[in-house]
């Protein structure tokens, strides 16, 4: 009987939205006919790069007799929006090299070179500018998983990250040089990219895999000299090659960075303004030609930008992105698995809410360190010429202690929030024939003090053939708990799919399980175990202009829940989503889902054996982007969600307008709105003289605005100033409360008293950079962070705004100098001969 009411609703829901789908395919593919292409033209090529006795000066000039002597690699091919056509403009590209470095020149002619966009930008920020660019893959085991990236745009600006099997690495930076200029006639970039930048094996014959990539922005037109099918999710199968690099060694690749910060700061439990100084160093080290070891000394990490926090009324850990270069950096062999969440390692200590529950008569908490103070991070990692990768971490953190202060006496004690900790990740990652790979991963969090150790252990592969049109995923992973004295604790989970990932038509059949007792939260994130995740998707992608319309890709995507144990029913959700981008290059998004059996929430509860029934919901969602060319850039979102039987309904939208005032100076505001009814959640849990427990919920309405306000001021590629202010305001007006029942519903309880809830969280991130030499760096940061939580709510938003700005604030002011040594360099400087005295 169930299957047959999902299925009848299933079918209302789907038929009106696939015939339309069918409609809308049928005539957009008869708009134009289907382009014959020269398979010749589409075929692999390859280029030789020829050595030199003497470096070319990188000044952007193509003078040098070399220039004139190597190849060119010509011919591009579009990639987009016209795949597989001759592209508007022309490119040559040409390579040399040395015992140092990888030389290269490109020249992108262009007839217009007034016309060449050319906005200025941060480093690493060059897909987010107005601007035209040249990319550089190179993968030097030429084995279509491990590519380093380099960008380089026609105002100079560099651009530079990884890609492995598990996607994109853009806070890897290398140090190198480029030069450019702009003529009559073309834009001309040349490059020195040295060999300490690249990993590649100790063999005589060096043929590395790569392809070029160059950007024509006022035309949207996206060119590779190697051709790319742009239905193929995986494009490194189509690279081409670079030889001729012969006799080459892998340098020592030794290099420190200390650095030395100075902060002045004041928080609102203090009165006086401190002031400290900091001091530390980055080592980096070259094992050999393929792995490397990094490692942090005293880190310093006051610079990074502020959290965006929210109020969390969910049973779940919010999470946050990593913003501390060394734990963004060179770190995606750790990524496998999903087990290791870097911001565990200096996080907010284990007991940090003990501490108040360690006061005495008089007492209170007079210094509560919020992070465990890292004292030591190291990581080793790399892959050899035999395509194994090997990663290992290790970090520490030292005790960390509460003061609590006699409010009578003036005496203090300290109570320990976290004692000395050891985090410890060991990889194996072994690259596999057509782009797969197996990995080997094990995380370990220690505290010796505790007597308790923390262990998850995954294995994950990809195995793909040699068309690329078949994919086999899998992962399973193991946790366990030790507790001295205790038996210990173990948990499993385990993700299998197969997939077609290329071609028009793609597909994928997954199927996911997390058994109730898998925990890897002491160093990794998870939200929630104890669930059967079942999915198919279908997707149709059609990247060949017709008519009015560039690009569109349709998703359809059943998704079918249970619990693990027992096999309880949670939900089926079914999702369609399309995107179509126009000959204006304005895009359009339109997305519905619906769950028709409603949505089974056993965690809302906090109590397992508890449930809340969620009734039959539907929503939809409208996004839209104008053409990020324009000096004018005008983004925004809106959607619902309507459950009708309990009136709960959700509706929220926003606006992010950018304005591009020059190419040195640009301002966007995010603005965004939520208004959720009648939401309905949990508020308590209390015993009765039995001890038997009671769960309550609450109706309430919560409204959430946001605003961010972004600006940058451009001087140089060397200097730059950023202001980043945000204000999250959000309030829950609790309207009534009920008990949980058993089967799920709610029945009408007594109200409960100051629930309700008022949370503003600001702050400001005022920061200038000057890249003052390769690697090094001076930064001035200027912070300010106000939370303010009470249940006095507030009608007005300007009056909430004001009244957050007169709370209590941290602020903080500091200048960081950090400066790069090179072991090559610095060699180079002391081996030169001393002129001989008379």
């Amino acid at each position: 009987m169930l299957m047959k009411t999902l299925t009848a609703k299933l079918f209302r829901f789907i038929t009106p939205g696939v015939q339309f789908l069918i409609v809308s395919i049928s005539l957009v593919s008869g708009i134009l006919p289907a382009q014959n292409i020269d398979s010749a033209a589409l075929a692999k090529k390859n280029i030789v790069a020829v050595r030199v006795a003497n470096p070319p000066k990188i000044d952007g000039r193509p003078d040098e007799a070399i220039w004139k002597e190597a190849p060119a690699a010509t011919d591009f091919v579009e990639y987009g929006p016209r795949n597989g056509t001759l592209p508007e403009l022309r490119t040559e590209i040409r390579f040399a090299y040395d015992d140092v470095a990888l030389y290269i020149l490109a020249v992108m002619f262009d007839p217009r070179p007034d016309s060449i966009c050319k906005e200025l930008g941060r480093r690493d920020q060059v897909e987010l500018l107005n601007t035209d660019y040249i990319s550089f893959d190179i993968l030097p085991y030429n084995d279509g998983l491990n590519m380093y990236e380099f960008k380089v745009t026609p105002a100079n600006l560099q651009n530079d990250c990884k890609y492995s099997a598990i996607g994109q690495d853009i806070t890897w930076d290398a140090v190198w040089e480029n030069a450019t200029q702009i003529t009559d006639s073309a834009w001309i970039s040349e490059l020195k990219i040295p060999y300490s930048a690249l990993r590649f094996p100790m063999i005589e014959n060096q043929v590395w895999g790569i392809n070029m990539w160059r950007n024509v922005h006022r035309y949207h037109e996206y060119s590779t000299w190697s051709w790319v099918d742009n239905k193929s999710q995986d494009i490194f199968r189509y690279y081409g090659t670079l030889s001729g690099i012969r006799e080459i060694k892998p340098p020592v690749r030794l290099s420190f960075s200390p650095y030395i910060s100075g902060y002045v700061e004041k928080n609102p439990e203090n009165r006086n303004w401190s002031y400290f100084l900091r001091g530390g160093l980055d080592l980096r080290y070259g094992l050999n030609e393929s792995y490397t070891l990094d490692m942090m000394l005293i880190p310093d990490f006051g610079q990074v930008q502020s959290d965006d926090q929210v109020l969390n009324l969910t049973p779940f850990e919010i999470r946050y992105d990593e913003k501390r270069q060394f734990f963004t950096e060179a770190t995606e062999l750790f990524n496998k698995c999903e087990i290791f969440y870097t911001r565990r390692v200096g996080s907010l200590p284990k007991n940090f809410f003990g501490a108040g529950d360690s006061l005495r008569e008089n007492e209170r908490v007079s210094q509560n360190p919020e992070q465990t103070r890292i004292i030591n991070a190291t990581k080793v990692s790399g892959r050899n010429s035999h395509g194994l990768g090997i990663g290992i971490f290790n970090g520490m953190t030292t005790n960390t202690w509460a003061k609590l202060e006699d409010t009578i006496s003036g005496a203090t004690r300290k109570v320990m929030t976290q004692p000395f900790t050891n985090y410890n990740v060991l990889v194996f990652d072994q690259n596999l024939k057509n782009t797969s790979y197996v990995t080997l991963i094990n995380t370990n969090y220690w505290t010796p003090a505790d007597g308790y150790s923390a262990n998850v252990t995954g294995m994950e592969t990809s195995l793909k053939n040699k068309k690329g049109n078949f994919q086999f995923f899998g992962r399973f992973n193991l946790s366990q708990k030790y507790t001295e004295g205790i038996q210990p604790d173990f948990g499993h989970q385990y993700v299998v799919s197969v997939s077609k990932p290329n071609g028009k038509f793609q597909c994928e059949l997954l199927r996911g399980e997390t058994g109730n007792t898998y925990d890897p939260n002491d160093m990794g994130y998870i939200t929630y175990n104890n669930e059967v995740y079942n999915k198919v998707r279908f997707s149709w992608y059609d990247f060949d202009p017709k008519g009015k319309i560039i690009n569109s890709q349709t998703n359809l995507q059943l998704l079918y829940l249970t619990l693990y144990k027992p096999n309880d029913f949670k939900t089926v959700d079914l999702n369609i989503n399309n995107s179509i981008t126009f000959v204006n290059y304005w895009t359009n998004v339109l997305s519905a889902g619906y769950q028709p059996l409603g949505f089974n929430d056993y965690y809302e509860p906090r109590m397992w054996g508890k449930f809340y029934k969620m009734p039959v919901n539907y929503s939809g969602e409208w996004r839209l982007a104008t053409n990020d060319r324009k000096p004018f850039r005008y983004h925004h979102n809106a959607g619902f969600m309507n459950s009708p039987e309990d009136l709960h309904f959700k509706y929220y939208f926003g606006f992010t307008p950018r304005v591009r005032f020059s190419d040195r100076f640009s301002v966007t505001i995010d603005m965004q709105f939520e208004k959720d009814l009648n939401n309905y959640g949990w508020v308590t849990t209390q015993e009765d003289a039995y001890m038997i427990p009671s769960v309550y919920f609450g109706r309430r309405d919560i409204t959430t605005i946001s605003n961010i306000l972004s600006a940058k001021y451009i001087f140089s590629t060397k200097t730059s100033i950023s202001l980043r202010a945000r204000h999250y305001w959000s309030q829950a007006d609790y309207l009534a409360f009920y008990t949980l029942e058993n089967n799920g519903s709610l029945t009408s309880s007594a109200f409960i008293d100051g629930q309700d809830i008022n949370f503003n969280a600001f702050t400001v991130d005022l920061q200038f950079v000057w890249y003052f030499a390769p690697g090094s760096e001076m930064s001035v940061v200027w912070k300010n962070v106000i939370n303010t939580w009470g249940d006095q709510l507030e009608q007005n938003y300007l009056a909430d705004l004001g009244n957050t700005l007169s709370a209590p604030q941290s602020n903080s002011f500091s200048v960081r100098l950090l400066y790069y040594l090179d072991y090559q360099y610095i060699k180079k400087v002391f081996s030169k001969k001393q002129p001989v005295r008379a």
